[in-house]
């Protein structure tokens, strides 16, 4: 039987996304663009993130579990280092990649981690040069 969508059964008793926690998702999703130099203009993207987050929790319940931890993560973390040394922390500390269970560690798994990789896949790529990706096509007939 043709299923058009995948929900995990306990996903269904979650809450909707609170909307401090997406502004602090979407705050990530806007400094991996500016740690990154990937993306000039995130705004066009804030609905699909969301999308993304909530097809996230759907799949699997956790994920809900992980952003509200990951908000938690992100204001400790600015509160102690400030925004732009907070998230340079994030995405590149070793402590932060660790294979550990941390609230950190969690965090840049499976938050940051996963919103650079959606992000790259949006367009990111472009940014740094490449030419076949996401929709764009180039090659040595195609001149520039």
């Amino acid at each position: 039987m043709y299923q058009a969508s995948e929900q995990h059964p306990l996903s269904a008793s979650l809450p909707p996304i609170g909307e401090d926690v997406f502004a602090s998702m979407w705050r990530m999703f806007v400094q991996i663009g500016k740690f990154w130099n990937n993306m000039d203009d995130p705004a066009p993207y804030k609905t699909q993130l969301y999308t993304f987050m909530v097809n996230r929790i759907s799949l699997d319940p956790t994920y809900h579990h992980y952003y509200i931890l990951a908000k938690q993560v992100t204001d400790q973390l600015i509160d102690k280092l400030g925004e732009d040394a907070a998230y340079a922390f994030l995405f590149t500390d070793p402590s932060a990649t660790t294979a550990s269970t941390s609230p950190l560690a969690l965090t840049h798994r499976y938050v940051s981690n996963e919103f650079i990789a959606w992000q790259l896949a949006l367009g990111g790529f472009k940014a740094w040069g490449a030419l076949n990706y996401c929709g764009y096509i180039g090659g040595a007939y195609i001149p520039g």
